[in-house]
């Protein structure tokens, strides 16, 4: 019997929730619309923050590979004069 009176519980205050939101109707759709602007804020900030990584993270493979591509040819030309010796 304990599951039936829980749906019967539930039935009802989801009546009583749906009555709440016709009868607020107004308040709850400013608060909706405020709502969907903190959540367009907040993916914006997700974004931009993404992007600000993207982008440090590229110039430091560029300038690791600017410095292996330096340690490379100063080992070639190191190898260059012993062999000339």
């Amino acid at each position: 019997m304990k599951g039936y009176g829980e749906i019967l519980l539930g039935l009802v205050l989801a009546a009583l929730g749906i009555a709440g939101i016709w009868y607020f109707w107004e308040d709850v759709l400013a608060v909706i619309l405020g709502v969907i602007g903190i959540i367009v804020l907040l993916v914006g900030a997700v974004f931009l923050m993404i992007g600000i990584s993207d982008v440090r993270e590229k110039g430091e493979e560029g300038i690791e590979m600017e410095m292996e591509a330096a340690e490379s040819t100063g080992t070639e030309s190191e190898s260059e004069k012993g062999e000339g010796d």
